[in-house]
C-alpha cells in the first residue's frame, strides 16, 4: 500500500513539473516613441538624478602617489514618466535614458560586472529608475603632509554628468545611502566618518559648469606606529649621543667612539627610515624632528673633538667644565625643539 502511495505521489510531482506556466504578456517593451538621447525632465528645467554613495572599503592610502584605493557602490535615482508602462522590469541601461557619472579625480576606477545586475536598472512605480553600481580602484587625493605623522585628511571623491551640464541634469544626495561600511581594511588610518555636498563648478575644459557631488572622506593616521617604532628608537640614538658627556675627557677615545657610533647609528637609521617617510619636496614634522636630533647627535661629536684636543693641549679642567656644562645643555636642547616642532600640531 505505502509503495502504491509512493508511485501516485511522483506521477503527480511529475506531472506537476510538465504542466505549461501561465503565458505572460510581454510587459516590458519600451514605447515606440521612446528616444534615448530625450531627457525625461521638464521641457524648462533639468532633469534630477537622485545619488548615492556607500564607502564599501577603504584598501589603502597612498602618501607618495597622493591617493587612496577603495570599493564604492553607487545608487542612482531618476523619473523618468515614458517608463511608466514597464514598471517592474529590468532594462539594460542602454536601452533607456542613462545619465553616466564619471568621477573627475580618478581614470583608474573599475567596475564590478558580477554584483547588482550590472549595467541593468529597475523600472518602478511611476518610471522611477534605479541604478546601482560597484566601482573600485584608485581615486586622487591632492593630501598636505606637513604634519605627518600625526596629520589629518578628507579626501574627496568628485562626480558628475559630464554629458550634460547643470541646466541639463542637476544632481542630488541620496543621504539614506550614502554611508559608509562599519569593517575597513585598513590597519594604518582611521577612517572617522564622510560628508557629502552637491555642488556647481566650472570645468574649464569643458567649456561648462556642472552640477557635481563631493564626497569627504575623513582620515586620521595612526600615530602609534610611528611612535614606538620611529621616534621613540630616535630619541634613544640622541640620547645615546648625550652619554659622552659624562665620559672623563682624558678618556677622549671612548668618547669620540661613542659620539661617531651615535652618528652612524642614526644615519642608518634614516636609511632604514626611507621607505616609511613620504618623499615630498617640503619639511614634514617628522623632517623637522629628525634634522633637529641629527643636529645636536653630531654637535655632541664636536663637542667630544673639541675638548679631546683640550686634553691634548694639558687643559683637562677646561674640558671637564665643558661636558659638564653640556650634560645639561643638549638635553635642554633636545627638549625645546621637540616641544617647539610638536607644539605646531
Amino acid at each position: 500500500m505505502k509503495t502504491f502511495i509512493f508511485i501516485i505521489a511522483l506521477m503527480l510531482m511529475a506531472g506537476a513539473a510538465f504542466v505549461p506556466a501561465p503565458a505572460r504578456a510581454d510587459v516590458c517593451e519600451l514605447p515606440d516613441d521612446y528616444r534615448t538621447e530625450v531627457l525625461p525632465g521638464p521641457e524648462d528645467g533639468p532633469t534630477v538624478v537622485e545619488m548615492g554613495i556607500l564607502v564599501a572599503d577603504i584598501t589603502g592610502i597612498d602618501d607618495v602617489g597622493q591617493s587612496i584605493e577603495g570599493d564604492f557602490i553607487i545608487r542612482k535615482q531618476w523619473q523618468d514618466p515614458r517608463l511608466e508602462g514597464v514598471a517592474g522590469c529590468r532594462l539594460h541601461r542602454s536601452q533607456v535614458w542613462f545619465p553616466v557619472t564619471d568621477v573627475l579625480n580618478s581614470n583608474l576606477l573599475r567596475r564590478s560586472r558580477g554584483e547588482f545586475a550590472a549595467d541593468q536598472v529597475r523600472i518602478g512605480e511611476g518610471g522611477v529608475v534605479v541604478y546601482l553600481q560597484r566601482f573600485f580602484g584608485t581615486v586622487a587625493t591632492y593630501h598636505q603632509l606637513q604634519q605627518f605623522p600625526f596629520d589629518m585628511h578628507d579626501m574627496t571623491l568628485r562626480l558628475a554628468a559630464f554629458g550634460y551640464p547643470k541646466d541639463k541634469v542637476q544632481l542630488t544626495l541620496d543621504m539614506r545611502f550614502t554611508s559608509l561600511a562599519k569593517l575597513l581594511n585598513i590597519p594604518d588610518w582611521e577612517i572617522t566618518g564622510i560628508d557629502a555636498e552637491v555642488v556647481e563648478e566650472p570645468i574649464p575644459e569643458l567649456l561648462a559648469e556642472y552640477s557635481m557631488v563631493k564626497l569627504y572622506i575623513h582620515a586620521k593616521r595612526n600615530t602609534s606606529y610611528y611612535i614606538w617604532k620611529v621616534l621613540f628608537p630616535l630619541a634613544l640614538i640622541v640620547i645615546m649621543s648625550f652619554l659622552v658627556f659624562w665620559i672623563n675627557p682624558e678618556r677622549f677615545g671612548p668618547q669620540i667612539g661613542l659620539s661617531a657610533t651615535s652618528m652612524l647609528t642614526l644615519i642608518a637609521f634614516q636609511f632604514a627610515l626611507t621607505t616609511t617617510l613620504p618623499k615630498v619636496g617640503y619639511l614634514t614634522l617628522m623632517d623637522k624632528l629628525i634634522l633637529g636630533s641629527t643636529v645636536l647627535v653630531f654637535g655632541s661629536l664636536i663637542m667630544a673633538t673639541i675638548t679631546a684636543a683640550l686634553v691634548v693641549k694639558g687643559q683637562s679642567e677646561k674640558a671637564l667644565k665643558i661636558d659638564q656644562a653640556c650634560r645639561w645643555l643638549f638635553p635642554l636642547a633636545l627638549v625645546g625643539i621637540w616641544a617647539a616642532v610638536l607644539s605646531r600640531l
